[in-house]
């Protein structure tokens, strides 16, 4: 991935719509909010309130490319029309490599439970496996024979890695590859803590996706990290194996190339390992574009996902549908240093129905659960990276609060239109 962005534009501010895999994918696929789409939830299909919407591998198939979907791409409400290839991924593959790779690591360990095919209590581990057993592996190998059978003719080829979704399950080298005695844990697991008492109960979602039946501690939490991040750089070396593919079939240099990931993720900020919460960890998501006559370049200003479906279409000349509520960042592909969006925004559903909108500037972000009644929360990147001093009740803080509330107002009725 980092040899991906020393040829294309790393965008350092792209955020997500909504922190949740069916939400935000509705999201960037559509090109619309999730206010549009409808997709607040993982069991909502977009073809719901948009049933006639032309989705992003839609409006290529209409441009008469080939289209392919290799892993998990669509999460609900697939296209219209069928992929010319589909295949999926044995989603629960690497839960198995999970439970035998923790039964080898601790004999006595035995599973108090299954959750969702996800394994029992820690759902990390490392595995003696060999690479070619992973899901991931697999899904760059379809993607690669893939390419094989495009490779004459204009293509869209959707590739969705799986990992570093829970389980954090990889071959063991890669746990190897990270020196856990060097990570740095977020505040909440520092000497002191953090303080949540100024936190709304909406912010602290109860789900954890890591940890299913008691708070880790300190070692627990690091060891978690590790898993993390050894689950990351596997996928990274599938990425790489699929770019080495693309560059063997001498198609990197007329090939647009960009990725994402459907969301950010909690590694302990807060007391939480989980998505779907509105904090900067699990809003922000990595976007690199290398495509034909793009120099490299890092991009510091604000972009959204909802951005990708007009940015695809502009760059392959095709002509967006008008549903599409994204902008191009072509404008920011010639000249990275050019100025983004003033805000982005972003959506949650916290448990009990309460939904909660974030608006982020280039220094502040404010967010309100149930249009603030739930509780509000401001946070100062510039004084304050990790979230740990609410303003929001401070005085002096009462106008920017106006103005991000009225900003959101204007948003919620521009999009919902």
């Amino acid at each position: 991935m980092d040899a991906l962005a020393a040829r294309g534009v790393r965008f350092d501010h792209a955020y997500c719509q909504f922190s949740l895999c069916s939400p935000t994918r509705a999201s960037f696929l559509t090109g619309c909010y999730p206010e549009r789409t409808g997709v607040l939830a993982l069991n909502k299909s977009f073809r719901d309130a948009m049933p006639g919407v032309i989705t992003v591998p839609e409006l290529f198939q209409k441009a008469d490319y080939d289209t392919g979907s290799i892993g998990k791409v669509f999460h609900g409400g697939a296209p219209l029309k069928k992929f010319d290839v589909q295949i999926g991924a044995a989603l629960n593959k690497d839960s198995e490599i999970l439970v035998e790779a923790k039964t080898a690591n601790d004999p006595g360990d035995k599973p108090q439970a299954k959750v969702r095919g996800e394994g029992y209590n820690r759902t990390y581990a490392a595995s003696l496996r060999p690479d070619a057993d992973f899901t991931d592996y697999q899904i760059a190998s379809d993607a690669m024979t893939t390419l094989d059978a495009f490779k004459d003719k204009p293509f869209f080829l959707a590739v969705g890695f799986i990992r570093p979704h829970t389980p954090y399950v990889a071959p063991k080298s890669f746990f190897d590859g990270v020196e856990k005695a060097k990570l740095t844990l977020p505040p909440f697991y520092r000497e002191g803590g953090e303080n949540l008492e100024r936190m709304p109960p909406s912010a602290l979602r109860p789900n954890n996706n890591v940890f299913r039946y008691a708070d880790p501690n300190v070692n627990e939490a690091r060891d978690a990290m590790q898993a993390y991040l050894a689950a990351t750089s596997f996928v990274d070396s599938q990425v790489g194996r699929v770019l080495a593919k693309l560059k063997e079939l001498n198609l990197d240099d007329n090939t647009i190339i960009l990725l994402t990931g459907d969301h950010g993720y909690q590694l302990g900020e807060h007391g939480l390992w989980a998505k779907q919460t509105l904090f900067e960890g699990a809003t922000h998501v990595p976007l690199i574009v290398a495509a034909p006559g793009v120099k490299p370049g890092v991009c510091k200003g604000l972009v959204e996902q909802v951005d990708i479906y007009p940015t695809l279409a502009g760059l392959a000349g095709l002509t967006p549908p008008p549903t599409v509520q994204g902008r191009t960042l072509q404008p920011l592909l010639q000249d990275p240093s050019g100025m983004g969006r003033e805000v982005v925004f972003s959506t949650m559903m916290a448990p009990k129905g309460i939904i909660g909108h974030s608006v982020r500037t280039d220094r502040f972000r404010y967010i309100e659960w149930d249009e603030g009644r739930a509780g509000q929360q401001l946070y100062d990147y510039q004084s304050d990276p990790d979230e740990l001093d609410n303003l929001a009740s401070r005085p002096k803080q009462a106008e920017r609060i106006a103005r991000m509330k009225a900003r959101l107002a204007a948003h919620l009725k521009a999009v919902n239109g």
